[in-house]
């Protein structure tokens, strides 16, 4: 997955090789991504902090965005803006210093197959500066 390179960093990244129980394989990340992004509690909401899409994207390409984990409090949001680029949005204020963990799934339809790739985000809110 591609990201916005001013307001996300990457710091690791993990990709399968290989397959062996084929059928429970199918169905794990292909590759998983680790961000960490910082904001302060006034930033402006609803604010798209994170961009995730398939690189390279074909014509044909369709994904499904969503955060299995770490949005049981319901600050952050996803929206597909086309058939190959979701965003996720914090979309509810953060009045005091706090860390997110939010894991967000791609799932990749590209020719009749889906792939899916996760990005795990740490998200830290800061006092204001």
């Amino acid at each position: 997955p591609n990201q916005n390179s001013d307001i996300s960093h990457a710091f690791r990244r993990c990709e399968r090789i290989s397959c062996p129980n084929f059928q429970q394989c199918q169905t794990m990340p292909l590759r998983i991504t680790y961000y960490q992004l910082s904001f302060q509690t006034n930033i402006i909401i609803p604010a798209q902090i994170f961009r995730i899409g398939p690189s390279p994207a074909y014509s044909g390409d369709n994904i499904i965005i969503s955060i299995p984990h770490g949005n049981e409090e319901g600050y952050f949001s996803t929206r597909k803006l086309n058939s190959f680029t979701g965003a996720v949005y914090l979309h509810r204020q953060v009045r005091e210093p706090r860390d997110f963990l939010i894991d967000v799934e791609m799932k990749l339809l590209r020719q009749g197959t889906f792939t899916t790739f996760l990005a795990r985000i740490y998200v830290f809110i800061t006092a204001n500066s």
